[in-house]
């Protein structure tokens, strides 16, 4: 046991890992004075924060400035793997262009919307409330910290193989066409489906989960994964969970990821992240 100033480390951990939507998150998609207090208060004894969300860093640009980041991110669970300061990309995994084009004609023919990441642009199809919703934020945030967002047309997908994709995500009306649709795309061999959030369905190539992007980004970083922390709700931490010494769900987390889990915390509408922190994490 490690002492410190004011508090001690119950183990002498090197990463906090948080996923993001339903977890740092709370329902307002919002990160609280607390959770944000209790990871700089991790940062300041020396323990790198690092996001890993199925989500690319250009949806993350305000929350990464707000907890002051400026070491690695895992973007697109897994398929990306960014320096924050410098955006050196350490690791990347792109689509299968066939299966990009598979993917977009089942979404318009079945009126699925759908966001596409790439590391410049967030691709939307027209008309989809959740880029819609991006469009709003980005009225109220400053230039640097908008989101760049393109709505695809015939052009852009004519042209589609041109773009290196890093994941798709479905927003599903129901969470039943989330399993109709997981359950179509099961067969293609190239692609990787998991729900993160109830109604959402992401897509990526083959093998890319958080889990086995936390393991490339330790061997490059020669970080041993049981001193790691990760903090997480749905299907697509399940990986992330196996992986490290302490793996903690939220109240709000699916029953499986409750399983996987050392600790289960408050929800994440309870600032649950802090909670741990301050309560399994770190001791007086």
């Amino acid at each position: 046991m490690e002492k410190r100033k004011g508090k001690v480390l119950v183990i002498d951990y090197k990463w906090c890992v948080c996923d993001m939507d339903g977890t740092l998150l709370n329902s307002k998609d919002i990160i609280s004075e607390e959770n944000e207090a209790a990871l700089k208060k991790l940062q300041k004894i020396g323990l790198e924060v690092i996001i890993a969300s199925g989500r690319v860093d250009l949806l993350m640009k305000s929350f990464i400035k707000q907890l002051d980041l400026k070491g690695h991110i895992i973007c697109c669970n897994g398929g990306l793997i960014k320096n924050i300061e410098t955006g050196e990309i350490l690791y990347s995994k792109v689509m299968d262009k066939g299966a990009v084009r598979e993917i977009i004609a089942y979404s318009l023919e079945n009126n699925i919307n759908f966001l596409m990441y790439t590391t410049d642009t967030v691709y939307s199809n027209k008309n989809n409330p959740k880029a819609e919703k991006y469009e709003n934020l980005n009225k109220s945030l400053t230039k640097d910290l908008q989101i760049p967002i393109k709505y695809i047309d015939n052009i852009i997908i004519e042209n589609i193989d041109t773009i290196d994709i890093f994941k798709i995500l479905l927003v599903c009306d129901n969470h039943e066409i989330v399993k109709v649709s997981e359950k179509y795309f099961s067969k293609f061999d190239n692609l990787t489906s998991v729900s993160s959030v109830s109604g959402l369905l992401d897509i990526m190539a083959s093998n890319t989960c958080k889990g086995n992007g936390l393991k490339i980004l330790s061997e490059k970083l020669d970080v041993d994964l049981s001193k790691v922390i990760a903090f997480g709700d749905n299907y697509n931490d399940m990986e992330m969970f196996q992986c490290v010494g302490m793996p903690i769900a939220m109240e709000n987390a699916v029953e499986d990821i409750k399983l996987q889990a050392k600790y289960v915390t408050k929800a994440n509408d309870e600032s649950g992240i802090a909670y741990a922190i301050n309560n399994y994490i770190l001791q007086d």
